[in-house]
């Protein structure tokens, strides 16, 4: 779009454009507002209100309350990380406990605390059983007594009510053989009328049921009529239809027929009114001849006359159809050459376009063959490169497997070896430091500690925890290295595990805020001893 400057417009638009020159006034301005800007800020630096010491003092408090949250924040997850340790660890002795409880041992073991229980307990049963005995035979006494005195009054009872059923019997009898007769009375004269009801009800049926059939019977026959009349019109309307449909076959035939058969009809329609004229002349000829003959002149030169004008007229009509045949051929004729011609110069192009595209094919053909010379040697690079990198990861895991496997091979062993001698080991420490505890249990509570004993040593003897037996004098002297191993007490140096302590809940307060005044505030207390039997109570039971 052109534009329209004067001089100086356009040397200043120039000076802009230039970017290793500088506007002076420009230059002065920015060194003001800087100037300004410094003087501001020397100025208001030490002002109580201004903007920027405002802005600082509410930094440092949200800083300070961002601090004091994050404390409050940290002290809270201290607090809550360690009661859910606490509670992890309950949760872990229940389980672990739970698990050794489950176990065929603990399992054998509380099974002799319960025999124990049982033996305890059957002395007291069986005179508990004593008692009962003969407290059931007295009362058993007292019921028998009790039984008869009362069969005794049922007896006389039952004799009273007999009797003074048969007296009110008697008077129903009576009372009921007056009613039958008078019911049997009404029921005749009732069963009467309802007879001569019934005969006129059966009279007016009949009849009802004879209009009925009437009716019915007339219903039908007009029924009949209808559908009769009705199926003919239907027939009728399908003969029709069929008609029309066949007519118009027959009109589409005769038109797809008529282009074809035009000459020929033409041809023959032609030669049939030359023969037709012909004849009629003679017919004519013979007419006349005849009519001459009776005398009649007039009137045959009259009928001559109106016979060779329809002649005339029906060759004119069939001149101009032959006239109008011919047109309609020759534009059929050139309708076909014009039709022919597009189609010779469609196919010329057609062929000028094979040919330059069959050309563009025989380059293209060309030119993808180096193409793909191309695109084979670098496949065969691509091939060989990958097989270098395949075989390189192929030994790489080759040699992480060996790694893995020798790995795997050394924690097996350690896990079946080791380990699983020293769990083994755990486990009957643990089992036989329970045991012990049930023992003391159970003389403590004047429980004989028989099969507890017994439990103990089938266990020692499945799991061959007893020492092996003393080997003879001539072999004695081989293997005096070897001490004997008595397993079936616990290590030395063996200790149970502590069972953590309780919950003190959510909203307890933590050891560090009570720790100067927990010894002064709350008495020190003893843990109140708990069953070892595996009989344990719930809590709050």
């Amino acid at each position: 779009m052109p534009l329209v400057l004067s001089k100086d417009e356009f040397r200043r638009i120039e000076r802009w454009t230039d970017e290793n020159k500088e506007d002076p006034d420009v230059a002065r301005r920015r060194e003001y507002v800087r100037y300004l800007d410094a003087t501001s800020q020397a100025m208001t630096k030490h002002w109580p209100n201004s903007l920027e010491n405002v802005n600082k003092r509410n930094e440092e408090l949200r800083r300070a309350r961002l601090e004091a949250a994050e404390q409050a924040n940290s002290k809270f997850y201290k607090r809550y990380i360690k009661r859910k340790q606490e509670e992890q660890e309950r949760l872990m002795f229940s389980a672990r406990d739970t698990v050794f409880k489950n176990k065929d041992a603990p399992k054998l073991l509380l099974s002799a605390v319960i025999e124990t229980v049982i033996q305890k307990e059957r002395s007291e049963q069986l005179k508990f059983l004593e008692e009962q005995r003969r407290l059931e035979a007295e009362q058993k006494r007292r019921d028998d007594d009790d039984i008869i005195q009362r069969a005794k009054d049922w007896h006389a009872l039952m004799a009273l009510k007999r009797q003074r059923r048969f007296d009110a019997n008697k008077r129903y009898q009576k009372e009921i053989s007056d009613q039958a007769r008078e019911v049997a009375e009404r029921n005749r004269s009732e069963y009467e009328t309802e007879l001569n009801l019934q005969k006129l009800d059966n009279i007016k049926a009949n009849e009802e049921m004879a209009a009925i059939k009437k009716f019915e019977e007339d219903f039908k026959a007009a029924e009949k009529n209808r559908i009769w009349s009705d199926m003919q019109r239907s027939r009728q309307e399908n003969e029709q239809r069929r008609r029309e449909q066949a007519a118009r076959d027959n009109m589409d035939d005769r038109l797809i027929d008529v282009l074809l058969r035009s000459r020929a009809r033409v041809e023959q329609k032609r030669k049939q009114t030359e023969k037709d004229v012909k004849e009629e002349k003679l017919r004519v000829l013979e007419k006349i001849s005849q009519k001459l003959e009776s005398g009649d002149a007039a009137r045959e030169a009259k009928d001559l006359a109106i016979l060779n004008k329809a002649i005339k007229e029906k060759e004119a009509i069939a001149e101009a159809r032959r006239v109008a045949d011919e047109r309609k051929q020759q534009a059929f004729r050139d309708e076909r050459v014009a039709q022919r011609q597009r189609f010779l110069r469609d196919e010329a192009q057609r062929l000028k376009d094979f040919n330059t595209v069959r050309q563009w094919e025989i380059m293209n053909r060309f030119k993808n063959a180096e193409l793909y010379d191309d695109f084979q040697e670098n496949l065969r690079k691509e091939k060989e490169r990958k097989i270098q990198e395949y075989r390189a990861d192929i030994l790489r895991l080759w040699k992480e497997r060996d790694d893995r496997e020798a790995r795997e091979r050394a924690e097996t062993r350690y896990f079946y070896g080791e380990l699983a001698e020293k769990k083994l080991r755990d486990a009957d420490n643990k089992l036989l430091t329970h045991a012990a505890a049930l023992v003391e249990e159970a003389e403590a509570h004047d429980r004989p500690p028989l099969a507890l004993h017994r439990a103990v040593d089938r266990y020692c003897k499945l799991y061959r925890l007893y020492p092996m037996p003393d080997l003879p004098s001539s072999m004695q002297e081989h293997f005096m290295r070897y001490a004997p191993w008595d397993g079936s007490r616990p290590d030395a140096g063996y200790q149970a595990p502590a069972p953590p302590p309780p919950d003190r809940g959510p909203d307890a307060p933590d050891e560090e805020e009570t720790e100067g005044t927990a010894g002064t505030d709350v008495a020190d207390k003893e843990p109140a001893p708990g069953r070892r039997d595996g009989l344990q109570q719930a809590q709050g039971q």
